[in-house]
Formats: structure tokens, C-alpha cells, sequence
């Protein structure tokens, strides 16, 4: 990759996670609304809902991100060996593109932007639903709620879908726990990145 397709592939890097820190900014003005009792019930409808839209946004371009650095590779097969199984992935464009990304960003497998399993949650919400009809016990379900972990009980984990605490910005689905401000922290530092990155390769 030349030093120009490397200034497009950090140009569109910055870009999405521009969009993503927009959606939480948009996603925090929506949570102070939430919790404003001066404003109409209706209004406050309105943002309670704005609080999933934004995160669902938020999430979808971590996720294109992610992809840039991590995107999707096929699995080793039986009796390949390692070796064999790394020529494979070499002759693969985008598993190159990626790792000449990660080298040039200096970012690892420990990002937490490298986990998109919370994003395939939404992506995938029709999926989870079959899943939830399938195997539900009481065919409970409570989605899109906001507050911390105690405040509905009695229920089982996987009944639960959509749930934001804002006082540990932590999402949870179906009994699996999601630390936004990680993604977000990550954002932020991966946008710091590009930006210089973009200046160094275009005085090259």
C-alpha cells in the first residue's frame, strides 16, 4: 500500500469516527432529556428512544472502524496447517489491508474496537428475537430500557435485550455486559491517530 492509498484508508478512518463521537454527543444530549422533568412526556418519549437510536448509530461506526483494522477472515480448516493457513490469509486483500493498518496506527488485538459482537447484536435484532421465541421459559421480554442493573428483577438475563446504565455507560444484552466508554475512549484516541497520521503522509 502506497503512502497515498494509506492517506485515503486514514482520510475514511477519521471520518467514521467523527460520526461516531457526533452520535455521542447526540446520544448524551438525548439521556440529560431523559432525565428532565421540565420537559413534555411525549418529549421525553421521543428521547428515550433517541438514547437506542444513537447508540445503534454510535456502535455502526465503530463497527466500520473496526472493519478497517479487523475485517472479517475465514476460519483455519481442518488439518491446515499454520503455515499453510497463514499463505492463505496473506493472498487475502483485505486481511493484508488490515494488518498494514493496524502497523501503520500501532494498534493491536487488544482494542476493544476489535469485538463487534454487540453491533451484530442490533444488526442482527431479527435474529436474537428468533432465537429469544425459541428458547424463552416464561416468554418474558424487556428491551430499550435505561438504568442501572437492579432496577427490573425477576426475570431471566436473556429476556432482557436493550438496556443502557448510564452511571457505568455500560449496554447490556441478554445477560452480556458492553463497556461503551471503552469504545468511545478508543474512538477518540484512533481520530487523534488518523488526524496525524494524515498530516505526516501527505508532507511525505
Amino acid at each position: 500500500m502506497d503512502t497515498f492509498e494509506k492517506r485515503v484508508y486514514a482520510g475514511e478512518i477519521k471520518k467514521q469516527c467523527q460520526f461516531c463521537l457526533a452520535a455521542i454527543q447526540y446520544l448524551n444530549n438525548a439521556l440529560q432529556q431523559v432525565g428532565n422533568r421540565d420537559i413534555k412526556s411525549e418529549e421525553r418519549t421521543f428521547f428515550h428512544s433517541e438514547v437506542f437510536r444513537q447508540m445503534h448509530s454510535l456502535l455502526t461506526h465503530a463497527s466500520n472502524v473496526s472493519r478497517m483494522f479487523w475485517p472479517p477472515t475465514p476460519k483455519q480448516k481442518k488439518n491446515e496447517t499454520d503455515e499453510n493457513f497463514e499463505k492463505r490469509l496473506l493472498s487475502i486483500d483485505k486481511v493484508v489491508r488490515g494488518r498494514v493498518l493496524k502497523s501503520a496506527f500501532g494498534v493491536d488485538d487488544s482494542n476493544p474496537l476489535k469485538n463487534r459482537a454487540l453491533r451484530d447484536h442490533l444488526e442482527h435484532y431479527d435474529e436474537r428475537l428468533d432465537h429469544w421465541r425459541n428458547n424463552s421459559t416464561n416468554k418474558n421480554i424487556v428491551s430499550d430500557t435505561i438504568g442501572p442493573p437492579n432496577a427490573i428483577v425477576g426475570l431471566d438475563a436473556t429476556d432482557m435485550m436493550r438496556w443502557f446504565d448510564p452511571t457505568r455507560n455500560i449496554f447490556m444484552f441478554r445477560g452480556e455486559e458492553y463497556d461503551i466508554q471503552s469504545i468511545a475512549t478508543a474512538i477518540d484516541n484512533i481520530l487523534s491517530i488518523a488526524v496525524n497520521l494524515e498530516k505526516v503522509l501527505w508532507e511525505q
